[in-house]
């Protein structure tokens, strides 16, 4: 006879794995729904104040998308001069980064041969010319969305969903509270406003984190001498804002700038900048964070660990971004849903 607990848990082994397997055919399309709700999430406070000045919520949800349009443009225009000339110099920054890891390998390669003169009877060693394929850091970038033209093509349908949303909020509202039972429609409400203010409170509090560890890092970076200050600078207090991996992260790129400028010759300008990545991490995450992110992501640093190599594996730098307001939305679903209690109470904080 057939064990129900085994047929329960098969099916739902079964309806993971499809899901998982229909994020990853159509992440492009699950990518863009998914930041369209989150942006739609913090830019939803915005609109309801323009109903409180009685304009028509659809007239104040197309002026906070090209409010936020031109603010995104004009950033991208202020770091647009930069951002052509560090490209520009990329073949010759990866020159110089092959010329380093030459030199590197000389040594290593020389004592290579000198072990195998002395240790081997055989024939004198004759180096072996491999071509490999490139791994490309693009393939991690843009995984799950397919190429730059695809991100792009992608980025486009993202204002027009998120007008949509805003405009259409009460409507999709209802629609998704009546998919539930009479008896679960109070607890889904609930769940879809604790997601919302969590998402709206993670993704505010983390922009203004960022934006305080950029003033900080921009002016060390400049007088250090790194080279794309004003872009590096951004970026790094960006990555850094990742659990765990971000502090690697961020001091990867200005060290890698430093030590392919040959102006730089002392190892001072290396330790300055690692100071001072690690220190503005520091500060970041236990002064900075708790103030203004809050505890409204109550996951565990196991939880924390799993979701970004799962998000990271699935959607590459995209999942990354994504993985810590995502998780913690599923662990506000399991939390609230009977049969999937047990999960939440895995991912939560105990």
């Amino acid at each position: 006879m057939i064990n129900p607990n085994t047929t329960t848990a098969s099916i739902r082994i079964i309806a993971a794995a499809t899901v998982i397997a229909a994020c990853y055919v159509a992440s492009s399309v699950i990518i863009t729904l998914i930041c369209s709700i989150f942006i739609a999430f913090v830019l939803d406070p915005v609109v309801q104040l323009t109903e409180r000045i009685k304009c028509p919520r659809w007239l104040g949800a197309i002026a906070i998308v090209l409010l936020a349009l031109g603010f995104l443009s004009l950033l991208g225009f202020l770091v647009y001069g930069r951002l052509v000339e560090f490209i520009a110099d990329i073949p010759i920054l990866s020159a110089r980064i092959q010329e380093i890891i030459a030199r590197i390998l000389q040594p290593l390669e020389s004592l290579e041969l000198r072990g195998n003169a002395i240790f081997s009877r055989q024939a004198p060693f004759v180096p072996t010319v491999r071509v490999e394929a490139e791994s490309g850091w693009e393939q991690y970038i843009f995984r799950g969305i397919g190429s730059i033209y695809t991100a792009a093509f992608t980025v486009m349908f993202i204002p027009f969903l998120v007008f949509f949303m805003l405009t259409s909020k009460h409507q999709l509202w209802r629609v998704v509270v009546n998919l539930f039972r009479p008896e679960q429609q109070k607890v889904a409400e609930g769940v879809i406003r604790g997601i919302s203010h969590m998402t709206r409170e993670y993704i505010l509090g983390n922009i203004i984190v960022a934006l305080l560890s950029s003033f900080a890092l921009v002016p060390v970076f400049y007088l250090v001498g790194v080279r794309y200050a004003l872009l590096v600078a951004p970026l790094c207090a960006f990555l850094n804002l990742i659990p765990y991996i971000g502090v690697a992260l961020a001091l990867l790129l200005p060290l890698l700038l430093l030590l392919i400028n040959p102006a730089m010759t002392t190892p001072t300008p290396f330790v300055v900048i690692t100071v001072a990545v690690v220190l503005i991490h520091f500060l970041a995450v236990n002064l900075l964070t708790p103030k203004l992110v809050g505890h409204r992501v109550k996951l565990n640093p196991l939880a924390v660990t799993v979701a970004l190599m799962f998000w990271g594996w699935l959607w590459g730098a995209v999942g990354l971004i994504i993985a810590i307001p995502l998780t913690a939305a599923i662990k506000a679903v399991c939390d609230n849903v009977e049969g999937l209690k047990p999960f939440g109470s895995v991912l939560g904080e105990g």
